[in-house]
């Protein structure tokens, strides 16, 4: 099972999954957060974490980019668990038009965008992961 992560300086979103990834839950981005984060990889099981790495399309990285790494190595040093990196580009904005499409109300897209995200950072690291397996065949 892998953990996604949207990593945010006020919430930051998880989803879970290795197939088919689902939203898990938005914390605030407090010095609490490790320990939750450690206790969800514990209940879930989790294998590996992949956090989104803010990065245009230019190729360089968002200034976020240094906090988000920080963060990286911080719950490296906790979890044990290995992190990888994945590229990302508008996913809170993505995940909020689904949202808005789905007909959820303001007050819920609040709650629910950050883990959202997490699940599309999520299902495009599984997705490009699986590309390169059968590249590999």
């Amino acid at each position: 099972m892998y953990l996604g992560i949207d990593f945010g300086t006020k919430k930051i979103g998880l989803a879970v999954g290795k197939e088919i990834p689902y939203d898990l839950a938005t914390l605030p981005n407090c010095p609490d957060v490790f320990d939750k984060i450690t206790k969800f990889c514990q209940q879930e099981r989790i294998e590996r974490i992949v956090i989104g790495m803010p990065v245009f399309a230019s190729g360089d990285q968002g200034s976020i980019a240094p906090e988000v790494e920080k963060f990286a190595q911080k719950l490296k040093s906790v979890t044990k668990l290995p992190i990888h990196f994945e590229p990302e580009n508008l996913t809170t904005q993505t995940a909020l038009d689904l949202l808005q499409e789905e007909g959820i109300s303001p007050d819920e897209i609040e709650n629910k965008v950050d883990q959202t995200a997490a699940r599309l950072i999520l299902e495009q690291y599984i997705a490009n992961e699986e590309d390169a397996s059968q590249e590999a065949l």
